[in-house]
């Protein structure tokens, strides 16, 4: 809710769409010209929908670049060719993260808005291939078309080194909760928060998705640092 939320605010801020067409991204990559069921939610999440009734795999084109599946957050290496994902039930929709994100999600899902709003934070780093990420985060009170205060966040992150920085003029009443960083290569010899060392027990490394979690429990009303070594 809060990265489209954020999405929409751009959009009233300088006409940014908030549904972007594959070559809007990649302007330069012929092949995206004519793909018209494929599309960038918001500036980050790109979206292959089956289209085709009762199928269960869908071709999609995957740009050469690097993204990441939102769901297992494993990295997808496009190789500016079309692939085949096969075993999609009808209730899947396959989206990937393009590289290069910082998405600002909730850390778990609620059936509203309220109870959503309720619930805490954390920042997934995609990072691109020069192992670089960026994105915002635009929250107000979602109800008054007059603003008392809002909250804006941007969010940077390079070479292992994630910086949240911003006003928080609108208090959200939650925590950040962890931060996850996609495409590590291998397990960190050391974390910090804040400049100061993360314990053992407050990350973990998953091999085999390559995400690294770290465990921040911050209540957002300030900026944070977070670096892996």
């Amino acid at each position: 809710m809060d990265y489209i939320y954020t999405a929409f605010h751009q959009s009233h801020k300088d006409g940014t769409p908030l549904l972007h067409p594959v070559w809007f991204k990649y302007p330069k990559d012929v092949n995206t010209f004519g793909i018209d069921l494929q599309f960038f939610y918001g500036d980050s999440i790109l979206v292959s929908p089956v289209t085709q009734e009762g199928a269960t795999s869908v071709s999609i084109y995957l740009p050469k670049d690097i993204f990441y599946d939102f769901v297992t957050l494993s990295p997808v290496q496009g190789t500016g060719s079309t692939v085949t994902l096969s075993n999609i039930t009808l209730t899947q929709i396959p989206v990937h993260i393009k590289g290069g994100a910082v998405l600002p999600l909730r850390a778990k899902s609620a059936m509203t808005t309220t109870q959503l709003r309720k619930t805490d934070f954390e920042f997934v780093v995609a990072p691109d291939l020069h192992d670089e990420a960026s994105g915002n985060l635009y929250v107000d009170d979602g109800d008054s078309i007059t603003q008392k205060s809002t909250t804006e966040v941007s969010m940077r992150y390079k070479s292992g080194t994630l910086a949240v920085t911003g006003q928080f003029g609108y208090a959200l009443g939650v925590n950040v909760s962890r931060v996850r960083f996609l495409g590590v290569k291998k397990s960190p010899k050391a974390v910090m928060a804040n400049g100061k060392a993360v314990l053992a027990s407050g990350y973990s490394y998953d091999s085999t998705t390559k995400v690294l979690d770290v465990t921040i429990g911050q209540p957002f009303t300030k900026g944070l640092t977070v670096q892996y070594l």
